[in-house]
């Protein structure tokens, strides 16, 4: 048995106890209430809620979570919350070698939790925060998208074996073949978020990894082998196979770091790689719109892997192809001074202006950008914008280094965040009682009892 292995590690981490600190517990309460406030947004949209729903769960309440029933599947209150939480891309972020969005495991947790109420809130709390871990560490260690992977199968890993430890009791060998069934698995390709076959899939694609890894969990309780050589066995191993002898590993220790440095969306529904781009756009958009006369081109420097995956796209086919375009995101804030769902969409009245501009934007690489990316006591998120006119002459170069929901400016996220949630909730809530709830959850004791966190979610609105 190779001490390496990730079977090894997560068991290890996850039997541990991980030292639950009073940052951390605050930081798994904002990831939580900034979950919440996705999933009900979401609910609001007929379209969105019938597709989360497709498993034929009851939809008898405005309130999402009052939809859901103790005799519901796992597996299905999993996709349920995964969907509504992932689907407009307003959820929480995490970039290194991998990209993720870690509350993409809160379905998966919260369906454990909800049929075994018997727990207190800081069991549910580490539950995630253990969760959020292993996904975050392992997208510091090992890309998946150079392979041509999606990071959903990171979702799976993490989603999977924390949902195993707790259905089996701690049954530390059920985890390790909770893991390497999941390996066996292998991931899928990421090409449903590139052109030119990009499409809700990838809207889906976490609540479908938080489903198997569930479905694997469970079908691991069984007495098995443990196929604890699938990782790395030299011809049909997982790292062989799919990672082209490479290794698949976690980037840094496992402890509780990951939870306390995701990175917020607060502002905008936009891919993260662009969020900074967008904020420096709003800076110029007055400038910009008074000058418009005159306007030459617009020059974007990001980092290596903005240029990857949201730059020099030629065509946008929908709305998910366009919430991950930096030239059309950048578009919408210079002419608009924001960035909202709706001007995603061609019934957009602005559609045809931002479409236009998005192509004289033109991004290229900042070597130092890419380099304090991937730094690990940096993870900045750069990016720089100017704007050209016919004169030859330009505006100040506007430079954002990370944006407003990077962990550096956490302080002065958190009550803009509180602004988010309170926006998010508006379709159930009145602005007091939303306020109401957000404090009722940023309150909760470590040692209340879980049905306290159940029943505020499950208030009248």
């Amino acid at each position: 048995m190779d001490s390496n292995n990730l079977d090894v590690l997560i068991t290890d981490y996850i039997s541990s106890d991980i030292g639950e600190d009073d940052y951390q517990f605050y930081s798994s309460k904002l990831a939580i209430l900034d979950t919440i406030g996705c999933i009900i947004e979401a609910s609001n949209h007929e379209n969105v809620l019938q597709f989360a729903s497709k498993n034929n769960l009851s939809l008898n309440f405005k309130n999402p979570f009052k939809n859901l029933s103790v005799n519901e599947s796992y597996e299905n209150i999993s996709w349920y919350l995964t969907v509504l939480t992932r689907w407009f891309d307003y959820n929480d972020t995490f970039l290194a070698k991998e990209w993720a969005h870690p509350s993409d495991n809160f379905g998966s947790i919260y369906s454990y939790f909800y049929k075994n109420k018997n727990y207190k809130f800081n069991d549910f709390t580490n539950a995630l925060t253990k969760a959020y871990e292993i996904q975050g560490s392992l997208c510091l260690g090992t890309s998946l998208n150079k392979l041509g992977y999606d990071h959903v199968f990171y979702v799976k890993l993490a989603s999977g074996s924390v949902f195993s430890y707790l259905v089996n009791n701690g049954d530390t060998n059920a985890v390790r073949r909770t893991v390497n069934n999941i390996l066996l698995d292998g991931p899928s390709l990421r090409a449903y978020r590139h052109f030119p076959n990009v499409g809700k899939r990838k809207s889906w694609a976490a609540a479908d990894a938080s489903r198997r890894g569930i479905e694997l969990a469970i079908i691991s309780s069984y007495k098995d082998e443990v196929y604890e050589s699938v990782q790395n066995e030299n011809k049909w191993g997982f790292e062989s196979s799919f990672l082209d002898n490479s290794k698949i590993e976690f980037g840094k220790d496992l402890n509780n770091w990951v939870i306390q440095n995701i990175l917020f969306k607060v502002l905008f529904p936009a891919e993260f790689h662009g969020q900074s781009a967008v904020e420096a756009a709003i800076k110029l958009s007055e400038e910009f719109n008074k000058n418009i006369n005159k306007f030459e081109k617009v020059n974007i420097y990001t980092h290596e892997p903005a240029m990857r995956i949201i730059s020099n796209k030629e065509v946008l086919k929908n709305a998910s192809d366009r919430d991950h375009s930096m030239e059309y995101m950048v578009a919408a804030a210079l002419l608009y001074g924001e960035l909202k769902y709706e001007m995603y969409e061609e019934s957009f009245e602005g559609f045809e202006n931002i479409n236009n501009l998005r192509k004289k934007i033109f991004v290229s690489e900042q070597p130092q950008f890419t380099k304090d990316y991937y730094e690990f006591s940096k993870r900045y998120i750069s990016n720089s914008i100017e704007i050209v006119y016919n004169d030859n002459s330009t505006s100040k170069k506007i430079t954002i280094e990370n944006p407003i929901g990077h962990p550096s400016r956490r302080e002065e996220a958190i009550p803009l965040l509180k602004d988010k949630f309170l926006r998010n909730v508006e379709s159930l809530f009145n602005t007091e009682k939303a306020i109401e709830v957000w404090d009722k959850i940023i309150n909760l004791e470590k040692d209340d009892d879980l049905n306290k966190f159940f029943n505020i979610l499950n208030e009248d609105e």
